[in-house]
């Protein structure tokens, strides 16, 4: 029968008995008597008996290092009682824990005017006073400094160029905690704003920009420099006509959502419920909620966002800014989930507005990346809806727009809607292909595409491009615009000609990498790709004829032919290369997808042997590899890209957000680091480091082909020189990433290679390996029954025992010594010499030798390293006895009491070269024992 919990109605009692837990040291259940002592009504609990609560709750807080909320309540009980000693003692103390020297001196000095005999709070007046002093110094050096450079940058008479030079002064200074602050109380701030409103560029440039640096990773700071600004006047300056100041004010402004909403703290909990949800946590994601102090920002600024899509009067630059702010911010998950006012509002009509805008026109103002930033923010937030109820709203709001448009009797409307639906086809495609099947939408297409305007034949041939994604959805709209593509190629416009190409590229490429399947007649996919070398190696390096080329070949690279002709034309592959190097967004994919269709490093389907015969007795096609994708011929073509110098050009790439992007440039990074002798060239041109990066953002499958990438890396160079500096740490995380049980056991061998590389390198990595709780990773697969598995845990461990970290772990109630005991029996002799070279290291402890010692085969094992074949082995063995002998004169005296006397003995007399290692243990093992008066030494008697 359960028991029933006894209700307590006396406040007193209960702070009675939290009194007594404080005592016996038990704080947690201290906390719960106090706190419940504290929910009494006011008639229950009088003033005085409530501050006293709330100090001894402060303590509390202290002994559980909850600084804050010791700070909040030894607060409350001053706003009961002011000046209270113990109550200003604590706060004191929590505010120096918490870094807040300037408020714990403020509360020290008022104790001692209160309490002079208080002892306590000299200690505390003596550390704090040079670091006051020294705050107080840097204080008056940066208000000198502050001083010096506002004279000079807010003084309109003075020269431009040393007003720039001393807001550019004021940048550096931002960058610096002490100096963001100080900015902030000062009248600068008041100044930098009223410089926003100056005709010179360059120093409304320069003041966004020391107010980026003031508001970053500070909350505080990023409302009073909101208050000071206001959403209208950011919004103004967003939409300026330079695109630089655009693109300031749209880094300043993300500060201020990511840092007022605290998107940053949310980061970082969905990041640790990613590793959670690694390890088999099944609970939902944080929810996200918009803290109330940031809701005048968001309610502010985003339905002017909104508004401003669609307005004329706002430059180009700045509407691609404001495409950022929403693709970044809109989703739930990592931004402010503002998708349900977002379809409430006339978010999606807005940026259909921008997709079907056309640059040439007189209409709304857009760059050449206009429509990208329209489609992707379109297909986040098409991603990030969680109902049928949502996504149909979706597509009602898209097919009342295309329906007023495809409407109205002008023709520019029908221009305008057939750009838009190709903008959508590169987006949410689903709901493109909505529209594409809307009636007379494929004939409008087609009327376009056969018009003599090139503008409207541009759009129509690339909506065709786009609807051509899904083979079987759009097998009936191919079969009439092959002879308009065709038709279109032939074009006099090198523009037209181009797009009209990767058209056909596109249609050429459907049979993928299917030797046996060839949708166009032999030979034609190698002269579509030839033409698409021409265009890539065009004269005038016109970047729109480069990037329509490079989707082409994105398409037809997947015919080993074509990856062979590509390889040996050095100047396309060197034009292909050089035009990736300057990062046109347009052409980011389509450049990684030609990379990747050139090293094999798309996903395979896997071949099953008996599946095929069957397939073959069905008389079902199967498919068939190309003898030029065998691996000798991609060796040679992974080698002429490495001297093409790639590996720059995946550098560049890596900067991209886009994860489908990053997917595929882990994809080629790790078929370049496959080859052993390319992992140098790899380091050496930065790609060690963007590939860190790509294992911590990216797909989940990039994220795992780019941590392989790096154990590879790892397992063959030297990790100071791969890894140098803060990189060495960096790269430990991708790696345990691999440990997990859902990757390959080639991803699992290779990353237990590695991180033995980097454990052996310094005790900080060790930490770092086990504050990444790398531990348990590797300890699980020491019981692997892959022996190379199996071999690569224990390696790894026995170089993770030299931390004093993991040695205490081993002390612990645990079978770790056990095993690794164990293991100095196995068949395999490299596992046999981990695992003994591992306790040589541990047995400097006591409590370690005597846990050896309790494992019964004990003096077999240690019989059995010590006669050793493997003079490796034997030596670790000899070291193991001689260590577990120096510990202490019980352990010796157990271990010389048997046989293994007599084969110390033996050894110590070896006389092969090869075993002075083995013989040098043993001599000093019996001259400690003969120091503990165990043995004694032989006398000649001849």
């Amino acid at each position: 029968m359960p028991q029933i919990k006894e209700i307590t109605s006396d406040p007193q009692t209960l702070k009675d008995d939290g009194n007594n837990f404080f005592k016996a040291g038990k704080f947690m259940e201290a906390l719960s008597s106090y706190t419940e002592a504290l929910e009494f009504s006011d008639t229950c609990l009088k003033d005085t008996e409530k501050a006293v609560i709330y100090k001894n709750r402060a303590a509390c807080y202290l002994k559980l290092e909850q600084y804050q909320n010791a700070v909040d309540d030894a607060t409350a009980a001053l706003d009961i009682t002011p000046n209270d000693p113990k109550a200003l003692f604590r706060r004191c103390q929590a505010k120096e824990q918490l870094g807040e020297v300037v408020e714990a001196y403020k509360d020290a000095a008022l104790l001692l005017k209160v309490d002079p005999k208080n002892g306590a709070i000299q200690p505390i007046l003596k550390r704090l006073n040079p670091v006051i002093h020294d705050k107080v110094k840097q204080e008056n050096s940066l208000a000198s400094r502050l001083s010096q450079m506002g004279d000079l940058a807010f003084e309109p008479t003075e020269d431009a160029e040393k007003r720039l030079q001393a807001i550019n002064n004021l940048i550096v200074l931002a960058r610096e905690e002490a100096g963001a602050h100080k900015i902030c109380q000062e009248e600068t701030l008041h100044q930098l704003t009223k410089l926003l409103d100056d005709k010179n560029n360059d120093l409304v440039l320069a003041s966004v920009r020391v107010l980026s640096c003031v508001t970053n990773k500070s909350k505080a700071r990023c409302g009073t420099v909101y208050n000071e600004l206001g959403a209208a006047k950011l919004c103004q300056l967003l939409g300026g006509p330079k695109e630089d100041v655009c693109v300031a004010v749209s880094h300043l402004l993300q500060n201020l959502i990511t840092y007022m909403g605290e998107l940053d703290i949310q980061k970082e909990k969905l990041e640790k419920h990613e590793e959670a949800r690694r390890k088999g946590d099944k609970t939902r994601y944080p929810q996200y909620t918009i803290p109330e102090d940031a809701l005048v920002l968001v309610e502010a600024v985003f339905p002017m966002l909104i508004k401003m899509l669609q307005s004329p009067k706002y430059s180009s630059y700045g509407r691609d800014c404001m495409m950022e702010l929403l693709m970044k911010n809109v989703p739930r998950k990592e931004g402010l989930g503002w998708v349900k006012p977002f379809l409430q509002s006339e978010g999606i009509e807005g940026l259909l507005v921008v997709a079907g805008a056309i640059k040439h026109s007189n209409s709304l103002p857009i760059t050449e990346n206009s429509k990208m930033h329209a489609s992707v923010t379109l297909s986040r937030i098409y991603d990030d809806l969680l109902s049928d109820k949502e996504r149909d709203l979706f597509k009602e709001k898209c097919s009342a727009f295309f329906k007023d448009l495809f409407g109205d009797e002008i023709f520019e409307s029908k221009v305008e809607a057939i750009k838009a639906v190709s903008t959508l086809l590169q987006g949410p495609f689903e709901v493109g292909n909505m529209i594409m099947g809307f009636e007379g939408v494929s004939q409008v297409m087609m009327a376009l595409a056969n018009s003599a305007n090139s503008e409207h034949q541009k759009i129509a041939v690339e909506a065709i491009i786009h609807s051509a994604s899904k083979k079987d959805r759009c097998s009936g709209m191919l079969a009439d615009a092959v002879p308009v593509l065709k038709k279109l190629y032939n074009s006099q416009n090198d523009h037209i000609k181009v797009r009209g190409l990767v058209g056909l590229c596109k249609l050429g490429s459907f049979g993928g990498t299917d030797a046996s399947n060839k949708p166009m007649a032999d030979g034609s996919t190698l002269l579509l790709a030839k033409a698409c070398r021409k265009f890539l190696t065009n004269p005038t390096k016109d970047i729109d004829l480069r990037r329509w080329a490079t989707e082409g070949l994105a398409y037809l690279t997947l015919d080993a032919e074509v990856k062979e002709e590509l390889v040996e034309d050095k100047e396309a592959l060197r034009s292909l290369i050089d035009v990736v190097k300057k990062f046109d967004k347009n052409l980011l994919y389509a450049a990684c997808a030609v990379f990747v269709n050139l090293t094999n490093s798309y996903d395979k389907q896997e071949m099953v042997p008996e599946m095929v015969e069957l397939a073959k007795f069905a008389k079902q096609h199967v498919p068939e590899e190309h003898e030029k994708d065998s691996p000798e011929f991609l060796r040679k073509r992974i080698k002429a890209l490495a001297e093409a110098n790639i590996v720059t050009a995946l550098v560049a790439l890596s900067s991209t957000d886009s994860l489908g992007s990053r997917d595929l440039l882990a994809r080629v990074y790790l078929a370049l680091a496959t080859d052993e002798e390319l992992r140098g060239l790899i380091v050496q041109q930065g790609g060690a480091k963007a590939l860190i990066s790509l294992a911590l953002k990216n797909t989940e499958h990039g994220k795992c082909l780019a941590g392989q990438a790096l154990a590879k890396i790892a397992i063959t160079m030297n990790p100071e020189v791969a890894f140098p500096g803060q990189r060495m740490y960096e790269v430990v995380r991708p790696l345990i990433h691999l440990l997990h049980i859902d990757m390959t056991g080639l991803q699992n061998f290779e990353a237990l290679m590695a991180l033995t590389n980097l454990a052996s390198m310094s005790e900080q990595v060790r930490k770092r390996i086990v504050s990444e709780r790398g531990l348990p990773c590797i300890e699980h697969w020491m019981f692997e029954e892959h022996e190379l598995i199996k071999r690569a845990a224990t390696e790894c461990m026995c170089n993770m025992v030299i931390s004093e970290d993991v040695r205490k772990l081993f002390e612990g109630e645990n079978d770790r010594v056990k095993l690794f005991l164990l293991y100095c029996q196995d068949e395999d002799p490299l596992i046999v010499r981990a695992a003994a070279g591992g306790l040589a290291m541990l047995a400097s402890s006591p409590k370690i030798c005597q846990k050896i010692l309790d494992v019964k085969p004990w003096n077999d094992v240690l019989m059995g390293l010590l006669v050793n074949e493997d003079k490796d082995i034997q030596h670790r063995g000899c070291s193991l006895v001689q260590t577990m002998v120096s510990a202490s004169k019980d352990i010796a005296e157990k271990i010389v009491e048997g046989q293994i006397l007599e084969i110390l003995m033996a050894v110590s007399i070896l006389e092969a070269p090869e075993r002075q290692n083995a013989r040098n243990c043993c001599k000093a093992t019996l001259e400690q024992a003969m120091e503990y008066g165990l043995i004694k030494p032989t006398t000649d008697t001849s």
